[in-house]
């Protein structure tokens, strides 16, 4: 039987995806431990931890005291804005508040048309999010054109059910980013040290269709995982669009850089799989947490600090798992910040990481599966 010889191979590769996934789960999580095993042997991890749970628990105070309606992006935008030196963090943080800055007026012009036409809003979104992550992987201004594709996707989205909010929702969104940012200033002018740093290099708009059509087609990738995270989420009926927003936002925040070329299949699951996993360790420390229903705003405010802490000594460490903490410390944040004062039930916490995960586990999953197989790699380098 002729087709009997291709059943077999199909068998075979994917018993050795199962291999391969059970080893990279087992790398990851040695990884994990060995990370949380060097905890205090290298003063510049500590340092930098520090920098991060200083920033994350003043950003988080700040945002509080001002009333925010969404003090966990303004926490999350203190983090997100350190760079391991000062000059860095400014540039960095200024990178997010630009492109912060253009994607809420965007959003909310969008908001005037988009949120009365299915189809045009599934092209808006994913139009942005390929715009977005290309430009992480091209430009040397990569960052203001994610922020501005997420900020955009943000006040879009969660101005759905009444787009006369959308102008509330982007003014708040500017001035989440905003809090965040200058805490992480000050926090860098503060504990960081200062010096001049070369100017970040980065390939250019150039050869799009040449040498960079590897971000190109990771750009398509991420497109469709954002629009399949919304019409899984409109499909399930689920109630709360602002937590669609939430998942999304994470989705377009984890681009997988191509490295300048075409990335294995392999390379390509070992950085789905890290964001995955540190979301999922994230998620599981917060919710603990959250069940332990601490009332005192202090000890809140510690162990807020305190996983930040952990979280950067993982993404500063010498493991290979840069991505589990960064992403540890992302969802952790996002699960245990969620309105003006510590929360009082773990089930908004549930619904957020449930939501998180299963974004993050869509963008793995279609990453991998419109991935180059190594076999097409080799025969595109032949031809």
């Amino acid at each position: 039987m002729s087709w009997a010889p291709g059943i077999g191979r199909y068998g075979r590769a994917v018993v050795e995806d199962v291999l391969e996934g059970a080893r990279l789960f087992d790398r990851t999580l040695t990884g994990f431990w060995r990370e949380l095993a060097d905890i205090g042997s290298r003063p510049a991890q500590s340092r930098m931890g520090t920098v991060a749970a200083v920033s994350v628990v003043l950003t988080t105070v700040v945002a509080l005291a001002m009333q925010l309606d969404a003090p966990w992006w303004a926490a999350i935008s203190g983090y997100m804005s350190l760079m391991s030196t000062g000059a860095g963090s400014v540039r960095r943080g200024l990178l997010r508040l630009s492109g912060t800055i253009v994607g809420a007026v965007l959003g909310f012009i969008m908001a005037r048309w988009l949120p009365y036409d299915q189809v045009a809003l599934c092209l808006f979104l994913g139009c942005a999010t390929m715009a977005g992550v290309i430009a992480v992987q091209v430009s040397p201004h990569g960052l203001a054109w994610l922020f501005m594709a997420i900020t955009s996707s943000l006040v879009l989205l969660m101005s759905l059910n009444d787009p006369t909010q959308a102008f509330e929702i982007a003014c708040y969104r500017t001035l989440d980013v905003a809090v965040g940012v200058s805490c992480a200033m000050v926090t860098a002018k503060l504990l960081q040290e200062w010096h001049a740093e070369p100017p970040p290099t980065a390939p250019g708009w150039r050869h799009l269709l040449g040498a960079q059509w590897p971000s190109v087609l990771h750009g398509f990738r991420a497109a469709i995982s954002v629009v399949t995270v919304m019409i899984v989420w409109v499909m399930a009926d689920l109630p709360d669009v602002g937590e669609m927003a939430v998942t999304i936002a994470v989705v377009m925040a984890a681009p997988l850089i191509a490295d300048g070329g075409t990335t294995t299949r392999h390379l390509v699951a070992e950085k789905s799989f890290h964001r995955f996993m540190g979301c999922l360790l994230g998620g599981i420390v917060a919710l603990a947490c959250l069940a332990l229903q601490v009332e005192s705003f202090v000890w809140w405010l510690a162990m807020i600090g305190g996983v930040v802490w952990v979280g950067m000594h993982i993404q500063m460490g010498r493991h290979g798992i840069p991505y589990v903490g960064t992403q540890f410390a992302f969802v952790f944040v996002v699960t245990m910040v969620q309105g003006l004062a510590p929360p009082d039930s773990i089930m908004p916490g549930v619904d957020r990481f449930a939501g998180i995960t299963g974004g993050l586990g869509i963008l793995m999953i279609v990453s991998l599966l419109l991935w180059p197989s190594d076999e097409e790699l080799k025969a595109e380098q032949q031809a």
